[in-house]
């Protein structure tokens, strides 16, 4: 299964922005943050990131922050991060991200959602980040 690219909205320092619309959650694949590093060294910067769900499902429903991979996550093993997302128009923000408990082997985050959640998700990035 391939999982659907959700893409940054970079905050902006010293700066404001409009609150973004946020992109449809797919239950069916699941979804995936890529962070692009031009830091030196390069690495990952989940601790950097917030992500903003919506459920519009008439009850409340999870997201689960998928646990990483070796060898950036080297504490993969307590597990994925499960939270709940009130009914209808709730939202729940997640994060920062732990990058050594989270990070895919690329430096990504992989998310899944509960069956029958329905919503969008927004992926916010610090300034800094990337």
């Amino acid at each position: 299964m391939a999982r659907t690219n959700l893409p940054l909205t970079n905050l902006v320092a010293n700066g404001g922005l409009t609150d973004p619309a946020g992109t449809t959650a797919d239950q069916a694949n699941g979804m995936n943050v890529a962070i692009p590093t031009t830091a030196i060294p390069s690495g990952p910067h989940l601790d950097k990131l917030m992500l903003r769900v919506a459920n519009t499902a008439g009850s409340a429903k999870n997201v689960i922050v998928r646990a990483g991979a070796s060898p950036l996550a080297f504490r993969a093993g307590i597990g994925d991060l499960t939270v709940q997302v009130p009914a209808t128009t709730g939202v729940k923000w997640v994060g920062p991200f732990d990058i050594s408990r989270f990070a895919q082997s690329d430096g990504s985050l992989n998310l899944d959602f509960e069956s029958g959640f329905t919503g969008t998700i927004t992926a916010f990035i610090a300034p800094g980040s990337v």
